[in-house]
């Protein structure tokens, strides 16, 4: 049971979803305002078409021996660096990491972790390399897009193995804190939550791109980008989840509490749930009928049930993880068979039991998804 958890009720306090626009010119970001139509498209999911070589999910069978192998079964890749987001695919043994350094990998559950493409970021406080996606036609383009941060600011790139980084949207504030981005397609569109870069002010403020969850049209670098904003007053670290032709939840580390915050066609952002105990959520993934999210300071994973609808919680979270099993989990994905993985986030903590990973999260009801069908 989650000490001081409770639910939402229809008279929360909303996000308000305000106007700003932002052109880009030379780096620079130009503020304007206008009213923002609310969010109107469903969240595809980051699963990419590209069908590597391998079972349909993870065997029990044990595995080839190595230095940076782990015999447990839930256990998907190791050897990570900082993990801060990633991407599964639609095989258990893949899946695209990035690391806070700026280095995105492809990591194959029993073969070494091989670097995909490598972005020149400033990793201090808690920025670097915080949030990747994949372009909707990665297919063909071989398009990563990835939020990071430099010596002056915060900004949304695109990328391809072997090219420079393309600003798709720069000027979002840089703080001591508040740094970290996080990322998701809707259609041909991109969604951005940024941090609040330490400044609870200018997560509230129309005219400023910190703490806020924002729509980049079918994002290019060849005309301006004029981002939507969708909600404001975000904390300090949001992280975007969502399912194909589903609502869009935020995850968000409030300044007085953390929330679970909803976004539904034509509506403001609600809260679903918080926490006063501000366990330091850090990432959530949507499976069919909750939502798993994990807490950087309580150092659990917990899942909220919402048989009813994504505004409505069915009694508390329902802990599924601690920290004594995996460590610390940062951010969390789906994967195949709606199965949902997550990062650790162990080198930064003192006496670590494990290091970094990707783990597959087990159901609340203790079934495990690394068995064969």
């Amino acid at each position: 049971m989650s000490v001081g958890t409770r639910r939402a009720r229809s008279g929360a306090r909303r996000a308000v979803v305000v106007a700003t626009a932002a052109a880009l010119l030379a780096g620079c970001a130009d503020f304007s305002g206008s009213e923002a139509a609310p969010f109107t498209g469903p969240p595809t999911g980051q699963v990419t078409t590209t069908k590597p070589s391998g079972p349909a999910r993870p065997s029990a069978a044990p595995k080839a021996p190595g230095p940076c192998i782990d015999q447990d079964a839930n256990v998907l890749a190791t050897c990570l660096t900082e993990p801060t987001d990633l991407i599964p695919t639609d095989a258990f043994e893949h899946a695209y990491v990035a690391e806070r350094g700026g280095t995105i990998m492809y990591t194959t559950t029993d073969l070494p972790n091989r670097e995909v493409l490598r972005v020149g970021v400033d990793a201090s406080g808690d920025g670097g390399l915080t949030a990747i996606a994949l372009s909707p036609s990665y297919d063909q383009d071989r398009l990563f897009y990835a939020y990071v941060s430099t010596p002056t600011d915060n900004r949304v790139v695109r990328v391809t193995p072997g090219d420079d980084p393309k600003v798709i949207l720069a000027g979002i504030p840089k703080g001591a804190t508040g740094n970290a981005g996080s990322l998701l397609f809707s259609g041909r569109d991109l969604i951005v939550a940024t941090g609040n870069a330490g400044d609870a002010n200018a997560a509230r403020d129309p005219g400023s791109l910190a703490g806020k969850v924002l729509l980049l049209p079918s994002p290019g670098t060849v005309s301006p980008v004029r981002p939507k904003v969708l909600a404001t007053d975000g904390g300090v670290r949001q992280s975007l989840c969502g399912t194909p032709g589903g609502p869009l939840f935020i995850a968000d580390q409030g300044l007085t509490q953390d929330r679970l915050r909803v976004l539904t066609p034509n509506a403001p952002a609600s809260v679903v749930w918080s926490w006063p105990e501000r366990p330091g959520l850090a990432g959530c993934a949507v499976v069919p009928g909750g939502v798993f999210v994990s807490e950087s300071r309580a150092g659990k994973v917990e899942m909220l049930k919402l048989p009813d609808g994504p505004t409505a919680a069915d009694g508390e979270p329902i802990q599924v993880l601690d920290r004594a099993k995996y460590g610390v989990f940062g951010r969390l994905a789906i994967g195949p068979k709606d199965a949902p993985q997550g990062v650790t986030t162990n080198k930064p903590q003192p006496q670590a039991p494990t290091d970094d990973r990707v783990v597959l999260i087990p159901m609340p009801n203790g079934e495990s998804t690394a068995t064969d069908d």
